[in-house]
């Protein structure tokens, strides 16, 4: 009840304007104002490249300057991830690979909420709770747009308020001035332009030093503005402002996790499957370790060896992570004897999963010897790596109950990611393709596959262009044509990309004409 009455309260003191109006409140609005500005400049009808680390940089300074009395100076998990948000953002700069450059787009602005969430106690649940993610939802889809009228309030207050002196007095009503002057001089300078083409030259001449203004462009930008800073002003001011508790308590009891499994009937099914597995573990060793050729029934070649089974071993491994999670969190142990016996059990079955993994990795790897290597082929072998460690947390978890396996699965996630970001695996497929094509003559290289790999794969591809198979040579150079014209195009700072200079500066030195 007292907790109803103090939300009633403030709610009614903001109503009078008695406490919307504060320096910090000042310093959310004045921050929003200057993402909203920044997005801009650096965003619009721009390519991502250089801009998003700045733009990462100058989030970090509004987070510091608004907030400042909110975060938790202290090494935790919200603080270390602001390497990895870093670091993504830096392959907007470094490299050109575009399924990252996809993924990245969401992922970074989902660490970005996580972080904040936690280095100002906004959070309900622990980060390796799976609750959590009720928190993460409730930032993003209610944070943010559940105080989007509150800059309107605060700008009228202080419109209205009194201030104490003549000098504060004029210098708010300057600052006030200002901000509504802004976007009006802008639209008319823009109309102006239009109808004026003298004037237009002239103003055309200054605003390009920084932007090139069109009055369509210029409305689009405002547009995008207001909403960009009335939506880093809801979640600025959900941070630093009193947060709402309770909000996901009600669910908190159906997320328990009740171990209601019967144990013998577990054992019976873990007995069940090992004795499948122990027997297909048995023939893949003799595959891994023996001779291959002599063991591959009459008429299958290697690569269908590999096309055949690989997959099924992928789903049959995530299969057994599935059942391994479960039975750890849902089988009742209080059995001594019952619980070792169930420990050796999914250690077996850990370890079976383990071969399975070395054996998909073994048949994609045939498989790529014979057709070279491609985006989802490598992909694939992170994620067997991924899927490894995963198994490797997975067995402490059967020995050591105190084992927060979510939380080792979240850490070993986010390291994965970031190193596959940094492989670059544009260069890793073009150098492996080229190199394979160059040792055996009887192998066939795909040129239009390499045509899809980013600028990474520049400095490879060139050494094609030399290869005595004319048609090769004559294609690459063709791919290579198409990228020097396109590198060529002037672009803006903002799109600044280190991948693709560096293949400009390369192709610059061919005559591919």
């Amino acid at each position: 009840m007292e907790e109803v009455n103090n939300i009633n309260n403030e709610k009614s003191n903001i109503s009078k304007g008695e406490n919307i109006i504060s320096k910090e409140n000042v310093f959310i609005l004045i921050g929003s104002i200057i993402l909203a500005v920044i997005y801009n400049i650096l965003f619009y009808e721009k390519k991502l490249g250089v801009s998003y680390p700045v733009f990462v940089l100058v989030l970090y300074g509004v987070l510091l300057f608004t907030l400042r009395d909110k975060i938790e100076f202290k090494i935790s998990f919200g603080t270390i991830l602001t390497l990895p948000i870093i670091m993504l953002s830096l392959t907007y700069f470094f490299f050109s690979n575009w399924v990252f450059r996809v993924l990245n787009f969401m992922i970074i602005p989902s660490l970005i909420f996580v972080q904040t969430l936690l280095i100002t106690n906004n959070n309900d649940y622990k980060w390796f709770d799976m609750r959590f993610l009720f928190d993460f939802l409730n930032a993003i889809f209610v944070r943010t747009l559940a105080h989007i009228f509150k800059p309107f309030n605060l700008v009228s207050e202080i419109i209205k308020r009194k201030p104490n002196s003549t000098k504060a007095s004029v210098i708010s009503k300057v600052v006030i001035g200002l901000i509504i002057s802004v976007p009006l001089v802008g639209v008319v300078v823009g109309l102006l332009s239009e109808a004026d083409q003298v004037f237009s030259h002239f103003v055309s001449n200054i605003t390009d030093l920084f932007i090139k203004m069109n009055i369509g462009g210029l409305f689009a930008q405002l547009i995008i503005g207001f909403l960009v800073a009335i939506i880093a002003f809801s979640y600025l001011w959900s941070l630093y402002n009193k947060k709402d508790r309770n909000t996901s308590r009600v669910i908190e009891d159906s997320f328990k996790i009740k171990k209601i499994w019967d144990p013998i009937i577990i054992i019976t099914i873990l007995l069940s499957v090992n004795l499948i597995y122990v027997i297909f573990t048995a023939i893949q060793f003799t595959y891994l370790f023996g001779s291959i050729e002599a063991l591959l029934p009459e008429g299958v070649t290697y690569a269908e060896y590999a096309r055949r089974g690989f997959f099924e071993l992928v789903a049959v491994t995530i299969i057994n992570v599935s059942i391994l999670i479960s039975i750890i969190n849902f089988t009742k142990n209080d059995n001594t004897i019952i619980a070792k016996i169930l420990r050796i059990l999914n250690s077996l079955l850990i370890v079976s999963t383990m071969v399975m993994l070395l054996s998909a990795h073994f048949r994609m790897s045939l498989y790529e010897q014979e057709f070279g290597y491609t985006y989802l082929r490598v992909f694939t072998h992170g994620f067997m790596i991924f899927i490894f460690v995963i198994l490797i947390a997975t067995l402490i978890k059967a020995w050591m109950d105190k084992f927060l396996l979510l939380k080792s699965y979240i850490v070993v996630a986010l390291i994965a990611y970031l190193l596959m970001n940094y492989f670059n695996v544009d260069a890793f497929i073009a150098y492996n393709n080229i190199g394979r094509f160059e040792a055996d003559s009887g192998k066939m290289i795909d040129i239009n596959y390499l045509y899809l790999l980013s600028d990474d794969a520049v400095p490879y591809m060139v050494k094609l262009l030399d290869n005595p198979n004319e048609q090769v040579s004559l294609e690459i150079k063709y791919n290579l044509l198409s990228r020097k014209t396109r590198l060529a195009s002037k672009n803006d700072w903002q799109s600044f990309n280190l991948s693709e200079y560096r293949a400009k500066g390369v192709l610059d030195g061919y005559d591919l004409e």
